[in-house]
């Protein structure tokens, strides 16, 4: 009488076979997983700087927020820390826009921890302007006369 043998696993071979054709498709695919996941992060810096943006020209552009230095800056160091001047943090906070009081910016990405960023809205000719260095370099300008 013949005995079957029942074989229904897989052998040592075709299990090594699976783990390295997985170690080759994680190889080749990791380094296109780091671009996308770096360049969500610098996405967000450069969402976070349009909102500083938005909200200085929001204070430039409307006629009822009184504004009553020239010059308002917003700045990130080396570390990608990012400052808001206290005159500005007050406006923001007087205009409803936003509240900074005890909180704290940085940038994420990787790819700008060495770039200093700055947006500074400033009064110059009868016109407010907003201009950036580093991320994004925009300029725009709004006119409104500044407030005594």
């Amino acid at each position: 009488m013949e005995k079957k043998m029942n074989n229904k696993g897989f052998s040592l071979v075709e299990l090594i076979i699976v783990i390295a054709i997985m170690v080759v498709l994680v190889a080749v695919l990791a380094p296109q997983y780091l671009k996308y996941v770096e360049k969500a992060r610098v996405a967000a810096d450069v969402q976070t700087a349009d909102q500083f943006i938005g909200a200085m020209q929001v204070l430039a552009a409307d006629p009822d927020i009184k504004l009553t230095g020239t010059k308002y800056e917003v700045t990130s160091d080396t570390d990608g820390v990012i400052t808001v001047d206290a005159d500005l943090q007050q406006a923001f906070k007087d205009a409803n826009i936003m509240d900074l009081t005890g909180k704290t910016f940085k940038y994420q990405s990787k790819a700008y921890t060495a770039q200093v960023t700055a947006i500074v809205l400033e009064y110059k000719d009868n016109i407010w302007t907003v201009t950036t260095t580093g991320i994004p370099d925009t300029t725009a300008a709004v006119s409104k006369t500044p407030e005594p």
